[in-house]
């Protein structure tokens, strides 16, 4: 599936979802994506995500960072099994970048205490797999 700038591809080997964003999005087409995404895991009945953020730079914004907390992680309460685990794959090169408030890498490194998700930033990929399979 592409849609919004996003390629979301289905991995029942590792079991997870992939969702590679293709160019440079808008905020509002990153909501969109991570809606799509949300709704592939609904679909499949999957709860590991890899967002692979390489090809696209940062987007933060207090207004998305609010969007995502107060919007979209709640949507993820008691949805599947067991809680989402969201792998962000970045560059080595933006890792080192200091990154926002707003950023994945703030997101990522953020405790979510009783919360039905986890994420995690990652610059390699087969470690984020080895991660989303714990």
């Amino acid at each position: 599936m592409q849609d919004f700038g996003l390629e979301i591809t289905p991995r029942p080997d590792l079991p997870a979802i992939v969702a590679r964003w293709q160019r440079e999005i808008t905020e509002s087409e990153l909501q969109h994506g991570y809606l799509g995404i949300l709704a592939a895991g609904d679909a499949l009945g999957c709860w590991r995500w890899l967002l692979d953020l390489r090809r696209r730079e940062e987007l933060a914004s207090p207004a998305l960072t609010s969007w995502i907390n107060t919007e979209f992680f709640p949507r993820l309460r008691q949805r599947y099994p067991a809680p989402v685990r969201i792998a962000f794959l970045i560059s080595p090169l933006r890792a080192a970048i200091e990154q926002t408030a707003s950023s994945a890498a703030a997101l990522s490194s953020a405790s979510h205490p009783g919360q039905d998700y986890q994420t995690a930033l990652f610059t390699d990929e087969a470690t984020a797999y080895r991660w989303l399979a714990q």
